[in-house]
């Protein structure tokens, strides 16, 4: 029987696949910003929209820009890459938001395998 742990989101990853948790809270800009480096070792990543304003991603490792890539949803838009669920990526994530001043996206990033 594999053993499972509990990640923050509530969903379960085998023990042993995730050897390294980080939380941080990122500070957006109006212009493209970087949210988590390219890393080979990545294995699970959440990204929380801890804000009023909509915000944008960039999955492959380019700069984010409005209106395109992923869209997080002001107030708790969310986005979960994991291999489980087949949407991992270890390229560079950017953000991105059209409002005013920054916006605060919470990261959960996890690596080992």
């Amino acid at each position: 029987m594999t053993q499972q742990i509990r990640m923050p989101n509530g969903t379960l990853a085998e023990a042993g696949a995730v050897k390294a948790v980080a939380h941080a809270a990122v500070s957006v800009g109006t212009e493209s910003t970087d949210v988590l480096a390219e890393d080979a070792a990545r294995c699970y990543a959440l990204l929380v929209n801890d804000s009023d304003t909509d915000l944008y991603l960039a999955l492959d490792g380019d700069d984010a820009a409005l209106e395109t890539g992923v869209v997080l949803k002001a107030d708790g838009g969310h986005y979960e890459l994991s291999g489980a669920f087949g949407n991992l990526t270890t390229a560079k994530i950017a953000a991105i938001h059209g409002g005013a001043g920054t916006k605060r996206l919470l990261v959960t990033s996890g690596t080992g395998v």
